[in-house]
């Protein structure tokens, strides 16, 4: 019996005592979902050792390569290395022979994993399967591919986190400000609540400094999360959790993109620019915030009207803030702060944001934004 097919016959087994035992998903995934994967599955989980040496930063790097391995996953592996990062990368499917063989040679340790509990449950295998190496680490690094990274033309990430000095460095965060329904996007109010439910610094990116690799509770993090086979709960207890675990035990915090800056940056762009990017909000397909757009964005011009100027600029922050800044202005985060990374999600989701991102996407120069632009073509079509 072949790996895939192994791995389907664990899935529906588990299936299975769920249906037995009568135990709601919800209770299961608390409670069970853990201790089973690691009673059951993780035994059969394959590890490899690459050729890469590891000195005292290492990056797991979590991939979903359903088509193998593209020319961006080894162009982002290709990076780590290039800033002294052993690349540990974990997939949640089985890999070829030729990924295999081509891992080998480019990263320090390589993993091949059932699809338990996602993007958490790849990074989960990665930090246990360091053990012990993790305390002796000056930095480790969480990347997905959810985004592409590096983009061309923008700041070597790594490099900022770093020089953030804090024990837990994100890319950028969300739901932080106070939530204001679409409609009533002119009450918007731009100040970051850290307590608020839903903060929280996004996982596809994200360094770990030593004072927290260090410490006993951050381990028992990793070693209980739950793995959940419902992608909202793996939001809720890993990029919510993780934050909301950072916050409580009082390690420092925070993100190279400054969100708290929109405001100002968006006040000092022009008219014309005002209203390009109105017009090139990506929503993720969010039918309220579909629904605001086309009532309002043809009765606004920023070049009619001062007022008209301040009413858009708000509409972008309520968009903004409701659904995530590295989701809804792309192009604006590449423009204006040379945003390492672009999300990949919105190419699958409807033709409008498709086609924003498409646009950006045949601005990026050089070979690297060749292959994006060819990746973004082939989540179009497919």
């Amino acid at each position: 019996m072949s790996l895939p097919q192994r791995w389907k016959v664990k899935r529906e087994f588990l299936r299975l005592i769920e249906q037995l035992v009568d135990v709601p998903p919800s209770i299961f995934d608390r409670f069970l979902s853990t201790p089973f994967h690691d009673l059951f599955e993780r035994r059969h989980v394959q590890r490899f050792d690459g050729i890469q040496p590891c000195g005292d930063r290492v990056a797991i790097y979590l991939v979903f390569p359903r088509d193998g391995l593209l020319a961006s996953h080894k162009r982002a592996i290709q990076h780590l290395k290039d800033n002294g990062y052993a690349p540990l990368v974990v997939s949640n499917l089985p890999l070829s022979a030729n990924d295999i063989a081509w891992l080998r040679q480019n990263t320090y340790r390589f993993i091949s994993r059932p699809n338990r509990g996602y993007d958490f449950g790849g990074y989960r295998e990665g930090f246990l399967t360091l053990g012990s190496d993790a305390k002796r680490l000056e930095y480790l690094a969480f990347f997905n591919d959810s985004v592409w990274f590096p983009v061309p033309g923008t700041e070597n990430w790594l490099k900022q986190a770093e020089a953030l000095d804090v024990d837990y460095a994100a890319a950028a965060s969300s739901f932080g400000i106070p939530k204001v329904n679409f409609e009533n996007f002119r009450d918007i109010s731009w100040e970051i609540d850290t307590n608020l439910r839903n903060f929280h610094y996004g996982s596809y990116a994200l360094l770990v400094g030593r004072k927290l690799l260090q410490s006993p509770s951050y381990c028992r993090y990793w070693k209980r999360i739950p793995l959940s086979s419902r992608k909202n709960r793996v939001v809720l207890v890993g990029e919510i959790g993780m934050t909301s675990f950072v916050l409580r035990k009082g390690f420092t915090h925070g993100a190279t993109y400054d969100l708290l800056s929109l405001p100002t940056v968006l006040e000092g762009l022009s008219n014309q620019q005002i209203n390009c990017i109105a017009r090139n909000l990506v929503t993720l397909g969010t039918e309220l915030a579909d629904k605001t757009l086309e009532e309002v964005r043809p009765t606004l011009d920023a070049e009619r009207l001062q007022e008209d100027r301040h009413d858009i600029i708000k509409l972008i922050l309520t968009v903004t803030a409701r659904i995530g800044v590295t989701y809804v202005l792309p192009e604006f985060l590449h423009t204006h702060h040379r945003f390492a990374f672009v999300k990949k999600s919105p190419l699958g989701l409807n033709g409008s944001d498709s086609d924003v991102l498409l646009a950006f996407g045949k601005t990026l120069a050089g070979q690297d934004g060749q292959v994006i632009q060819d990746e973004m073509r082939q989540i179009r079509q497919s």
